[in-house]
């Protein structure tokens, strides 16, 4: 019983604060009270609030694992990612090499095609200078003005010779030009055969790794 209600209850009774015996006896009451309670509270200490229970407590370390997991799942997904995106690119440079060779060695082709034409061209205008140059010769001029008759032959021979001087030039400036390309063309040819075999060897590189 409290103090509080133990003077609650001698009051009841009859007992007024003004008479000594009863003040006597409620100090008394009230020290045997709070005796009895500070016993109490050493026989009894305080308890302690509930421990967690087991499922509780593994809760953490069960997120925890699972956080694990996802994340090796993840690193294992990404490293697969990367790993394909690697051959991916690998198969796309193959191609993009395969696709550039194809373009090169078909250029290669029609620059081979040019050349040849080029000196084909070159030999017949160069058989045809050659073929004037011997026409111009003196000799050869009177030959063929032999049997043409004429009151003024030197004329004539010189009619004739202007008439080749003026062909063979013609002849020698398309000839000059087709040395021209001739010469481009094999630069140009040296280069896409250069360019082709670098194309090659990144191929084989590609292809290899």
């Amino acid at each position: 019983m409290s103090a509080v209600q133990l003077g609650k209850n001698l009051k009841e009774c009859g007992i007024a604060t003004g008479n000594a015996l009863a003040r006597v006896a409620l100090v008394c009451a009230l020290i045997s009270i709070g005796a009895g309670a500070a016993t109490n509270n050493q026989r009894d200490p305080p308890q302690k609030p509930p421990p967690e229970s087991a499922a509780q407590a593994g809760q953490p370390c069960a997120d925890l694992d699972q956080l694990r997991k996802t994340i090796q799942q993840l690193t294992a997904e990404l490293a697969r990612v990367k790993k394909r995106l690697a051959v991916l690119e690998k198969e796309q440079t193959v191609v993009s090499l395969q696709d550039k060779l194809a373009k090169e060695q078909q250029r290669a082709g029609v620059l081979h095609a040019q050349l040849s034409g080029t000196i084909d061209k070159e030999a017949t205008m160069q058989a045809r200078v050659d073929q004037l140059d011997e026409q111009l010769r003196s000799e050869n001029i009177d030959r063929a003005l032999t049997g043409v008759g004429s009151l003024h032959p030197e004329d004539a021979r010189e009619a004739l010779r202007r008439r080749l001087s003026n062909e063979k030039r013609r002849v020698q400036s398309q000839l000059d030009l087709l040395h021209q390309d001739h010469t481009r063309l094999q630069g140009s040819l040296a280069d896409s055969d250069l360019a082709i075999q670098r194309l090659r060897l990144r191929l084989i590189e590609a292809t290899r790794s």
